[in-house]
């Protein structure tokens, strides 16, 4: 994605394709669809102060595509532009290159939490904690030999095999898991 002015933003179909590695085809469906339905998205707020106590704005003012070259241009509600930039300083970001290519949705969120401790190599955290974040089934909430063989290791083994992370884990003798994560592309 391509940022062509303050609210305006190029969403290409190549790499859509690319990323996700589906059909040129599906591609097009693909992007059409999303950005359709961000098009019928809004945000709700409900502010404290104002003419309002309830505000629906919508995520987008325009999106047009330009078919035989593949692009999608959005432009988002410039009165929500704070909140989107807002985001990238309160939030772990990462390239969808980074984890495309992972399709299980607990596997991709725990490539993101992972992704929030690259930087210090470390996170610990807790059976609980697990359970709570990916809505483990009871099977791995009750059984920890069940969690590691159905769950984190499974989903360690795509991450370090098609992702820019390695890590690996532990746990110690408190209980709590000890994962140590390493940045492939800039190793220590």
């Amino acid at each position: 994605m391509a940022v062509l002015g303050d609210s305006t933003f190029k969403v290409k179909v190549a790499d859509y394709q690319q990323i996700f590695q589906v059909s040129r085809n599906q591609a097009i469906k693909d992007v059409k669809e999303g950005v359709f339905e961000l098009s019928r998205s809004a945000v709700i707020f409900y502010p404290k102060e104002g003419r309002f106590d309830c505000v629906a704005r919508p995520w987008l003012t325009e999106a047009g595509s330009r078919s035989a070259r593949g692009i999608w241009e959005i432009e988002f509600n410039h009165k929500l532009l704070p909140y989107i930039y807002g985001l990238t300083n309160q939030f772990t970001t990462y390239s969808l290159r980074d984890c495309g290519s992972l399709r299980n949705p607990r596997t991709i969120r725990l490539y993101e939490s992972l992704a929030q401790f690259k930087s210090s190599g470390l996170w610990v955290t807790t059976h609980a904690w697990l359970n709570d974040r990916f809505l483990l089934p009871e099977s791995q909430q009750k059984n920890l030999a069940e969690l590691k063989r159905s769950f984190l290791d499974p989903a360690l083994k795509q991450i370090n095999e098609k992702t820019p992370l390695f890590a690996k884990y532990r746990i110690d003798d408190s209980g709590k898991f000890l994962f140590s994560i390493l940045d492939k592309q800039n190793p220590v």
